[in-house]
């Protein structure tokens, strides 16, 4: 998730008000020292506009697919 949150240029912050959560929980999540909720998920994956799957997919497999 720190990928896409950064590709799109968004900080701790802006992605935190986005995914309706507090930047210190961002930070755990990005960090792997914590599970999301599947609410927050589904939050997350709403917020990158993007199905729940594609979270749990590597960023260069996705890439790969796009070419």
């Amino acid at each position: 998730m720190r990928e896409l949150r950064q590709d799109r240029g968004w900080t701790i912050e802006e992605a935190s008000e986005r995914y309706g959560v507090e930047p210190a929980h961002v930070r755990r999540i990005e960090a792997g020292r914590t599970n999301p909720s599947l609410a927050t998920l589904l939050s997350i994956a709403d917020a990158f506009s993007t199905d729940l799957a594609d979270l749990f997919t590597p960023i260069k497999a996705k890439k790969d697919r796009n070419l």
